[in-house]
């Protein structure tokens, strides 16, 4: 067997006993600093970190778990192969990559590169994974990959690349420290912890009589209780009621002509139909009352300024593509989009992209790849199933699965494991053996977020990038995701091994000088005899660099870090100046970069690179050379017709109760955590929230068991009487089911209920394929137990 190239063995070692090191939260996409102790390699104490940039000193109750994340009895200590008979053995990492990488060079060239997809690229706070992936998804040729995140808010995407051209490293968000008016919808922040400690400011808001919020929620919260009016909607409620917003700042004239004349494109024809929006019969659709309407619309028009927050209340519930619209046109309407105290689009940290015009169709459906946050298009999960099983000669053959468990976390899990099982080769990379990785022809093991060098990049509403080291030693066979992927490209020929003189330049490109004379022949190097396109420049230019530079510094994964802050400086220059003025005299940009870059290697804990100019946010980001946002689009417009003729839904009586498939409670984590252990208190903690009247009618006790089941499959649940949950309406918590050892027996067993055997993936959002999983049609049935003769 050929030898691998390999740039890297192993996780790093690090200290077995160690005291305050930095690192962050990686169970949500907040990413919360923490500092930890270390005893024997294991994380022994958890604390917030009040030096974090952004979260400064505070964390949820989830992030003191972490150590569970790392330690548990379903690590995977070597690379697995599947044998015939359905078991595994260990094999070397060298027969792994060699035999993965002969299996997906025949698949794309006996068929297509679309062939051959991916799944994951990474979790919340280990993002790490998506550099060394999307290099690999260029040099392949492949722009199928399938993302949690277009599970959820790639219609945001969509309608910014609609409304303002806008590229795929921003992102609109409200702006509720300086909002006087807060419209919440979908979201109880009190319990998902949105931003640094929600809960004082959520009661700092309350205090605060010149501030108000407005809470949108069928069910009665934590955070619902603290507002200053709670529109108790029905689900999926919540375009009607942005219709009716609109439709009374309209025909009431509360418009901000100076602002929309000024920004907005063709808002005449689109206030035309708003004129025409009967207000009492989107209260009728909603579930609300009228005057509550009129209220929250004339408040949101005249209180300044005002923002909108919207979360997975919306995005999984119907029409979530139309809701993500009507946010940005109420935002235009009343002068608060792209504004401070109103909602601004923040950026993911990296160099400022260019617009990506391309957009690739998936074979079954027709839907659209979003780029979102990456340089890459990002299709549903929803769709999946279908692109392995068409009879298209291009479909799905081959699938890697990085840090993700589509097994457990997508919707419609029995459509998932039938198209599975017709895969040719599945490649699962993973630090557990997941539901998905027992179905896999191989499995290989990756460290976790705390035995790697890792980053925390989510887009915040300051620029304050996280590259943290790692504080634990993780299984000795666990290779970084960045080293799996180089290893494959190399196999694959993708990417040629560096001459020396590009070793040679890389151990001089720590000064502005040698940086200049490396990178020239990086893309030189890069360049030569392709034919492929830019695609494979790019792949090549990212591995040469991982190979060159990577062993120059603390970490080979530190060579994107380090190009990614090169691209950043050399076109993000003012935000940094307005966060560091003491920079200004720095005019060379790559000596700028070197100083970002020993800033963030210095810094573990995070640290700010960057302010936005949020009183000039909308002009710095609209791509349109005439500045004006656009807002009438013909298939949107047919859309909300349709909406405002809209009849109210009849009770279905085979499923006459809709379940929010999905509740946050402080114990939700979605798959990340395998062992339960990490939830506190009595539980249980996956019960069915139900009201009282629906409990006495169907004849339920709290705690009872029942069986809860959808045209798709059923689940059991015991019983929680809730007296904020609505008649006809249930709520199960985001618990999605994994199995894990008996602490006893050591068979596997269910840990929470798999909300996604209950989701039809066909019940889906037309533009963006986004599930439903907010509105699932249900029954609630008596567990009936055979008593034994």
């Amino acid at each position: 067997m050929t030898a691998i190239a390999k740039v890297q063995d192993g996780p790093a070692a690090v200290p077995a006993n160690a005291e305050n090191l930095a690192t962050a939260c990686a169970l949500c996409s907040h990413n919360c600093g923490l500092r930890v102790d270390v005893k024997d390699n294991r994380i022994v104490e958890v604390r917030a970190d009040d030096s974090h940039p952004s979260t400064q000193g505070y964390s949820c109750n989830k992030a003191y778990a972490i150590a569970h994340y790392v330690d548990h009895k379903q690590r995977v200590q070597h690379p697995l192969k599947k044998r015939p008979d359905g078991t595994f053995e260990r094999i070397s990492w060298d027969q792994a990559i060699t035999e993965i990488a002969a299996k997906l060079n025949a698949i794309r060239t006996a068929h297509a590169p679309r062939s051959i997809a991916f799944a994951g690229l990474g979790g919340q706070g280990n993002h790490s994974a998506g550099l060394g992936g999307i290099p690999l998804m260029y040099g392949i040729g492949t722009p199928m990959v399938f993302t949690a995140l277009a599970q959820e808010k790639t219609q945001h995407w969509l309608n910014d690349r609609r409304m303002i051209r806008g590229t795929h490293d921003l992102y609109l968000v409200p702006d509720k420290h300086h909002a006087k008016f807060i419209l919440l919808m979908g979201s109880n922040p009190h319990i998902s912890n949105q931003g640094a400690n929600p809960k004082e400011a959520l009661k700092e808001l309350f205090r605060d009589p010149e501030r108000r919020l407005v809470a949108v929620d069928p069910r009665i919260n934590e955070t619902t209780r603290l507002a200053d009016r709670h529109l108790r909607i029905k689900p999926s409620g919540d375009v009607f009621l942005l219709l009716a917003l609109a439709g009374v700042i309209v025909q009431d004239g509360l418009l901000d002509q100076e602002f929309v004349q000024s920004k907005v494109q063709d808002f005449e024809r689109l206030g035309a139909l708003f004129a025409r929006v009967d207000i009492a019969r989107m209260a009728l659709l909603s579930g609300l009352d009228e005057a509550d309407i009129r209220a929250t619309a004339h408040e949101l028009a005249t209180t300044r300024p005002a923002c909108i927050s919207i979360d997975l209340g919306l995005e999984h519930a119907e029409h979530n593509t139309m809701t993500s619209f009507l946010v940005r046109v109420l935002l235009l309407m009343t002068g608060n989009y792209g504004r401070k105290g109103g909602n601004f689009f923040v950026q993911l940290f990296g160099p400022k992209m260019p617009y990506m015009k391309a957009m690739t169709q998936a074979l079954a459906s027709s839907i659209e790849g979003i780029p979102a946050v990456l340089p890459i298009p990002q299709f549903p999960p929803a769709i999946l199933p279908e692109e392995i099983t068409t009879s298209h000669p291009d479909r799905i053959r081959a699938l890697i699965c990085d840090g993700a468990n589509p097994l457990s976390s997508y919707p419609d899990t029995h459509r998932f494991r039938e198209a599975f099982a017709q895969l040719e080769l599945l490649v699962v990379i993973d630090p557990a053996m997941s539901e998905t990785a027992w179905m896999a022809d191989y499995v290989l093991p990756a460290p976790t977020g705390y035995e790697k060098w890792e980053l925390s990049i989510f887009p915040k509403d300051i620029i304050a990038p996280q590259v943290r080291p790692p504080v634990v030693s993780g299984p000795a066979e666990a290779l970084p995701e960045v080293e799996i992927y180089y290893r494959l490209a190399r196999a694959m020929g993708i990417v040629p091994a560096a001459p020396a003189f590009l070793h040679t330049l890389a151990r001089k490109a720590h000064t502005p000088l040698g940086m200049a004379a490396y990178m020239a022949a990086v893309n030189t190097v890069a360049a030569a005899g392709i034919t492929g396109g830019v695609g494979n420049v790019v792949a090549r230019s990212a591995y040469l660099t991982y190979e060159t530079l990577g062993p120059t510094l603390p970490n080979p994964m530190l060579a994107y870090i380090w190009l990614a802050v090169l691209g950043y400086a050399a076109t993000r220059r003012a935000q940094i100046v307005r966060a560091l003025p003491e920079l200004a005299s720095v005019r060379n940009p790559l000596a700028l970069a070197l100083t970002l870059f020993h800033k963030l290697i210095d810094h573990p804990e995070g640290v700010l690179l960057g302010y936005y100019n949020v009183e000039r946010n909308l002009e710095d980001v609209n791509g349109f050379k005439d500045g004006k946002v656009r807002v009438w689009f013909a298939d949107y417009a047919r859309d909300l017709e349709r909406l405002m003729g809209a009849e109210p839904e009849k009770v279905d009586p085979e499923f006459p109760f809709v379940l929010n498939g999905g509740l946050r409670t402080g114990f939700t984590a979605n798959t990340i955590m395998q062992d339960p252990a990490w939830r506190k208190g009595k539980g249980p903690h996956a019960a069915l929230y139900m009201a009282k009247e629906d409990a006495e009618a169907l004849g339920l006790q709290a705690g009872e068991p029942v069986r809860i089941r959808s045209r798709r499959g059923s689940v059991t649940a015991p019983v929680k009487i809730d007296a904020g949950t609505m008649a006809g309406t249930l709520h199960l918590p985001n618990m999605l089911g994994q199995r894990y050892p008996d602490p006893v027996t050591g068979e596997l067993k269910q840990t929470g209920v798999p909300i996604n055997e209950l989701v039809d993936l066909m019940d889906r959002d037309p533009y963006t394929g986004c599930p439903h999983t907010k509105r699932i049609r249900v029954r609630v049935e008596k567990v009936v137990t055979e008593v034994a003769a």
